[in-house]
């Protein structure tokens, strides 16, 4: 079990932390602006997010730097993705990595994180990266009203053929899924950012923001058609709720 390295007071307004300072053992190579941040590993940069292929291969442990072109990232694989779900990285990495496949980089310049590569209608909603698990640890609606409008927004953005894939992925590593009896709000939000980044890997990791808007439009005319012939529409993970 992974031990946290940061954790804001109780009741404080949570704001994002800084890379990489903000973590002790956070390791930074800068030819690469890769960050390395207890046992997950980081790109700050945000580019290989949309449409740039990785240049990096990006594993827990050990550095690896410059090693060469990864068709799917490591740090997603589901062998990582149940390391979130079982609870077995902190609440902090775990931001993170959304974070970054998001498409949000820290600038060292300027201290503050820089939207620019985000997927648009994300980065229009949240121009700074929103606490999606709750690092404060504390439910009072003032403090995570904020928290739960973000996890749930990601959420929402994975299409209807994607919504079943956190069991599909990980059951055959064992993974049962979640039962409702001792279901904490952290284990919830856990397995909703891995369902999003299963999807992201799937479906966005790779693809050029040129022909993510084709299927966009190609997806909206499909919903348009939908609408007209029945007046129904699935409640989430429609264009209209995507980050692109």
């Amino acid at each position: 079990m992974l031990r946290a390295i940061y954790r804001p007071a109780r009741r404080a307004p949570w704001s994002p932390p800084s890379m990489p300072t903000s973590y002790r053992t956070a390791l930074l190579c800068i030819a690469c602006n890769i960050v390395s941040v207890g046992s997950l590993r980081v790109a700050l940069h945000g580019a290989v997010a949309h449409g740039q292929p990785a240049r990096h291969t990006l594993r827990s442990g050990a550095a690896y730097c410059c090693a060469g072109a990864a068709a799917e990232p490591d740090d997603i694989s589901n062998e990582n993705i149940l390391r979130i779900v079982l609870s077995e990285t902190t609440d902090e990495e775990t931001n993170a990595l959304v974070w970054k496949y998001l498409g949000y980089r820290y600038d060292e310049a300027t201290g503050e994180y820089d939207a620019s590569a985000v997927f648009p209608k994300w980065a229009k909603k949240y121009p700074q990266p929103p606490d999606l698990i709750g690092v404060t640890r504390t439910y009072e609606r003032a403090v995570d009203e904020p928290v739960l409008r973000a996890v749930q927004a990601l959420q929402k953005s994975v299409p209807t053929e994607h919504k079943d894939n956190l069991r599909t992925e990980l059951k055959p590593l064992g993974w049962p899924g979640f039962k409702m009896a001792g279901l904490t709000p952290n284990m919830t939000r856990r397995a909703q950012v891995g369902q999003w980044l299963i999807y992201y890997r799937k479906a966005l990791h790779g693809v050029s923001l040129e022909e993510l808007v084709r299927r966009r439009e190609a997806r909206q005319a499909e919903e348009a058609a939908k609408l007209a012939a029945d007046g129904t529409l699935p409640p989430t993970g429609t264009t209209k709720q995507g980050v692109l």
